[in-house]
């Protein structure tokens, strides 16, 4: 058949050796990512009271070569809290929410060639406060922005072939916000760690 005619000379000139399409890179043979949820208590300035300690949440992703101590990091925390603040006979109320996105570089070690790896990071973050309060004189909301410089460390406990936890230990020092009046940003926090690496 005529078909046949034109479609058997391409089918034998591509399986000619050397011509076979070159597979596709596979991204895995060159690095790992790896995606992490924070759960923990982070510490803000005293300026912050009384809704200085909150409950973190958060979520971050760290890309490296496989077989390299160094990566680069990116995450999300959101951490929130309330409280309230005594004026004689009258109080109060406070609700407070700290928005960062944060990036930067990460080593992590394999001292003991086994399950446990400790590593640390620094980087820089970017911030968004919420404070609002309620009580004399009616409600007010601030909203601001600030800019700081993160260092972490922590250690991971491999559970399972790609999945670990970990305790992570963090600092921040950071620019004012502008709320009901200049309020730095700085903060401690301890997070516990689950993550999967892809």
């Amino acid at each position: 058949m005529l078909l046949d005619s034109l479609v058997a000379p391409l089918a034998t000139f591509l399986a000619q050796p050397g011509l076979a399409p070159a597979p596709a890179p596979q991204f895995h043979a060159l690095g790992e990512v790896r995606t992490s949820l924070y759960f923990g208590l982070r510490l803000l300035d005293d300026d912050f009271e009384p809704a200085d300690e909150q409950t973190l949440l958060g979520i971050a992703i760290d890309v490296h070569e496989v077989d390299s101590i160094s990566s680069f990091e990116l995450g999300y925390f959101r951490s929130f809290g309330d409280g309230s603040s005594d004026f004689g006979a009258n109080s109060v109320d406070v609700d407070a929410c700290v928005h960062e996105i944060w990036g930067g570089g990460r080593w992590t070690y394999d001292p003991w060639a086994g399950s446990l790896h400790p590593y640390v990071g620094v980087g820089l973050s970017v911030l968004r406060a919420e404070y609002e309060t309620e009580g004399i004189g009616g409600s007010n909301s601030n909203k601001g922005w600030a800019a700081g410089v993160y260092g972490h460390g922590g250690i991971e406990w491999t559970i399972a072939e790609r999945w670990s936890v970990g305790l992570d230990l963090r600092a921040l020092f950071s620019t004012p916000a502008k709320l009901q009046r200049e309020v730095p940003l700085d903060y401690y926090q301890a997070a516990f760690t689950v993550s999967w690496t892809w």
